[in-house]
């Protein structure tokens, strides 16, 4: 049986190497972040917030941080990466159609969303108001979730003519009913809006009906797993 590293760290003097203090602290800096911008908003979250949930000391942050803006920016960068791992991961197989990719894409992205509502909130509501380096970080994903959904322009038949400014439009409309469904603390339902997400992303590069009958086949799916 392997050891594994504890989550916390123990009180008083140890042994563990200064790396792993120093990853440990940042991590619980992280974490802490995103649950002080679920209690409040960004512009209101002070660096004694952040040190008193994570439990370091104010001089260890700013070994650390240079500001709250740098902490809020390390955080949002993790849960992205580990936002993207994980869609990628759910539709990477080269025998999935087009549609089934961004069904699946859907599905991992509701269901991540759903399981970390505390990033959830910060990544997609508090960003807004973290500076514009927070904002721009924001519009690459965008970027590069509607990079993802414009493959639908060249990779299904006859929508070569629809402007590829439309996966941009209907992917930051979906972002918009996901940060309604943030605001109105419903995070954990998430899922639910995925079928009527993934209808407006296949629309554009489908016929009409057969947008629609993804859709209901998605929403069933959920249903039947609920039920089991």
């Amino acid at each position: 049986m392997t050891e594994t590293a504890p989550s916390r760290l123990p009180s008083g003097r140890h042994n563990l190497p200064r790396e792993f203090v120093v990853s440990s602290q940042r991590d619980r800096l992280l974490d802490s972040m995103a649950q002080a911008c679920a209690e409040k908003r960004y512009a209101e979250v002070s660096v004694a917030d952040i040190v008193s949930r994570a439990r370091v000391s104010r001089s260890t942050f700013y070994e650390i941080f240079p500001d709250k803006e740098a902490c809020f920016l390390a955080a949002y960068d993790a849960i992205l990466g580990r936002f993207v791992t994980e869609v990628i991961k759910a539709c990477q197989d080269p025998d999935l159609t087009w549609p089934e990719q961004i069904e699946l894409g859907i599905e991992a992205s509701m269901s991540f969303l759903a399981a970390e509502p505390a990033f959830a909130r910060m990544c997609i509501v508090d960003m807004f108001s973290a500076g514009p380096s927070a904002l721009e970080r924001y519009l690459s994903a965008v970027r590069l979730i509607a990079a993802f959904v414009d493959v639908g322009r060249t990779g299904m038949p006859g929508r070569e003519e629809v402007p590829d400014s439309v996966a941009g439009m209907v992917v930051g409309g979906a972002a918009v009913v996901i940060r309604a469904e943030i605001v109105d603390e419903r995070t954990q339902y998430l899922p639910d809006v995925g079928p009527d997400i993934l209808y407006s992303l296949l629309v554009p590069y489908m016929e009409q009906d057969e947008a629609l009958e993804r859709s209901e086949k998605y929403a069933e799916r959920l249903a039947a797993q609920l039920a089991g």
